[in-house]
Parts: structure tokens; sequence; C-alpha cells
């Protein structure tokens, strides 16, 4: 009885343990974003996207954001939004850019989606001029 109530338990924390990978900025569908029209427009004016490192950036650290497509009735996610929601999110750690960029598409079944729309990159700082 107490070797199954243990496999039990292990078999749980296990399934669970996946629901870590995805993004914690995660919205669902095609919401606006939570932050104000003002913020998300100096965001995608002021966050720029780079294919690599530019000289001199200095690193500020990993930034996500994730959208879950939860209904079929609903327009699934672009990555235009989810890249938006990048910014968004890179403009509140005070970055100038980011870097490494990728954007993919998983199965989100343990967070209630049919699929998850990741956007993951590197949040840098380019020097002054």
């Amino acid at each position: 009885m107490r070797s199954t109530a243990l496999g039990s338990i292990f078999i749980a924390s296990t399934f669970l343990a996946g629901c870590s990978t995805y993004s914690s900025n995660m919205r669902v569908g095609n919401d606006i974003s939570y932050a104000s029209i003002s913020d998300q427009r100096e965001a995608v004016r002021t966050i720029k996207v780079y294919d690599t490192m530019p000289e001199g950036a200095e690193v500020l650290g990993p930034v996500d954001a994730g959208r879950c497509h939860r209904s079929f009735v609903e327009e699934s996610p672009s990555d235009a939004l989810v890249m938006t929601d990048l910014r968004i999110a890179a403009y509140t750690m005070g970055a100038d850019g980011v870097t490494d960029v990728s954007v993919e598409k998983t199965s989100a079944l343990t967070k209630n989606c049919w699929y998850m729309l990741d956007a993951r990159g590197t949040a840098i700082i380019l020097p002054e001029e």
C-alpha cells in the first residue's frame, strides 16, 4: 500500500514538473497586453531585436513571453503578438534590445491550453554613445 502511494506521488510530481517549462509571462489567446497602450507603443519603438549580439552590449538576462491557445473558436496567437509581449517584458527590465530570440510552438495541455506559443531571448543593454 505504501509503495503504491509513493509511486503515485512520484508519477504526479514527474508529470507536474513539465509545467515549469512554460513562460511565467503567459497570456491567453490574443488578449490585449496587461501593459498600458503608451507602454506598449514605447516598448515596440524602443526595444530592437538583434540577430547577433551587438558589439559592446551588456547582457541583462533571459527574457520570455508566451501565449496560450485555449479555444478553437478564438483566433490563434501570432508570432508578432508574442514578440510584442517579449519586447514589453524586456522594456520592463530596462533593456535596449533582445537577441538570440526564438519562438516555439509546444503542447501545453498541462496549462489547460491546446498549445503554447513561447518566445525566449536575451535582454541586453547597449553601450552609451
